[in-house]
């Protein structure tokens, strides 16, 4: 595609290059997409996207898999180029980050302030010791707000309640599940619908948690409430009790996952749709984003280690 003036414009970024790079080290599109965190028809869509843009093919198939042509080589060579320079910029910012001062206002909701913002948050405090972070846990309709008024810079929320005029990026996903006690009626089944909830004990999150506006809302819009027995600080305490065998509890399946390595209880599925929580970062817009509040971004979306 001819861009204006005669300059030839190619639409592709540094994801294609890495991925590119990466395909042509491992021999393989599959292998090659995993390192660059992508699903394979994904990668399989973009180097389309990249071949076409060049008007040339990159790969053809051998006995040991994917081996670049000739073509493939010379857009290798200034691939490799590229990503070292952006390795680079990247080191020498970093070092530059100790000068770097400012606070930023973080919003988010339970689930991500308990499973995923404080790795992210101690990498970056550590980077950037001169800027700190003002965290708050919020419901998703006062996150969008806080971030359209100013209050917040960095919003993590799920839905889509308020979030009109508001850049939005891709964050994360959880699934909520029950938990059961061994031993009991639900635990046997692989799914229930929510409203099998509501006939028993719950244990639940302290009120002004996010999660806890989130769940009783879910049981309001079938005209009921829970029928609560005790509500609790944090998810350890939750696990513990539901244990015991004194109710049920609603929480984050990851979270389930690790206290059922030393707790007996049980994960039951939700068929529910909401209980696939989307999460989301919000901000005012991305453009306008300070320095450390984009190097927060970034360091919240990078891929989560093993």
């Amino acid at each position: 595609m001819n861009a204006p003036g005669g300059a030839m414009a190619f639409h592709f970024d540094l994801v294609d290059l890495q991925l590119f790079a990466n395909i042509v080290d491992t021999q393989s599109l599959t292998r090659g997409a995993e390192r660059s965190h992508l699903s394979a028809p994904a990668a399989s869509a973009r180097i389309k996207k990249l071949e076409d843009a060049l008007c040339v093919q990159l790969f053809y198939r051998t006995a040991q898999g994917l081996a670049p042509t000739s073509s493939g080589q010379t857009l290798l060579q200034h691939a490799r180029q590229v990503l070292r320079q952006i390795e680079r910029l990247d080191a020498d910012l970093r070092r530059g980050s100790a000068n770097i001062r400012g606070n930023i206002r973080v919003f988010a909701n339970t689930l991500s302030i308990s499973e995923f913002i404080p790795v992210a948050l101690e990498r970056f405090l550590i980077a950037f010791p001169e800027v700190n972070i003002d965290l708050h846990e919020r419901t998703t309709p006062d996150i969008a707000r806080a971030v359209r008024q100013g209050e917040a810079d960095i919003g993590i929320l799920s839905g889509d309640a308020g979030v009109d005029g508001l850049d939005l990026l891709p964050y994360r996903s959880e699934r909520l599940v029950l938990i059961t006690c061994a031993g009991h009626g639900l635990a046997g089944e692989g799914e229930v619908d929510f409203s099998r909830v509501l006939n028993e004990d719950y244990i639940g999150l302290k009120e002004g948690t996010a999660l806890h506006a989130f769940i009783d809302r879910a049981a309001a819009q079938q005209g009921v409430r829970l029928k609560v027995r005790i509500r609790v600080s944090n998810f350890e305490a939750l696990c513990s009790l539901v244990a015991s065998g004194i109710g049920v509890g609603l929480i984050p399946e990851s979270v389930a996952r690790r206290h059922a390595g030393r707790l007996a209880i049980e994960m039951v599925r939700l068929r529910d749709g909401w209980a696939l929580r989307r999460l989301q970062i919000a901000v005012r817009s991305a453009d306008a984003l300070s320095v450390p509040a984009r190097a927060l971004i970034e360091e919240l979306r990078a891929p989560v280690a093993a």
